[in-house]
């Protein structure tokens, strides 16, 4: 008797953890994706460490672009909790941060800070 309870114990136990498994859903939805956790898709207009105009434009596969003094800019991007790090393709780095309803970003060359940071404004 005790080796019956104990393979249909084992049965539902399999069961159940088979019907736990099916309704985990790993599928991301809209403002559920790995970079947009903390709402950093979209655009922004900042200045770049000469004080010239620069937008930077993030979506939700993480890529970025942007433009600064006319140049176009490309990179990647990565959410890391209320600072999103971008790595553009010429090497520079910059941060946006949020803090509260404001925004500011800083920019690096070869791990070290390229001025001070700036206001930022999200524009989209």
């Amino acid at each position: 008797m005790t080796k019956y309870v104990s393979r249909w114990a084992a049965m539902l136990a399999a069961v159940a953890l088979a019907f736990t498994l099916a309704g985990c859903d790993d599928t991301p939805t809209e403002g559920d994706s790995a970079t947009d956790g903390s709402g950093f898709v979209g655009s922004y207009s900042t200045k770049d460490t000469q004080g010239n105009d620069m937008t930077v434009t993030l979506d939700e596969e993480g890529s970025a672009s942007g433009n600064r003094a006319g140049d176009d800019l490309t990179g990647s991007w990565k959410d890391e909790g209320s600072t999103v790090t971008i790595t553009w393709s010429d090497g520079w780095v910059t941060k946006i941060t949020k803090d509260g309803d404001s925004y500011s970003k800083t920019a690096f060359k070869d791990g070290q800070e390229e001025g001070s940071a700036v206001p930022a404004e999200k524009t989209k």
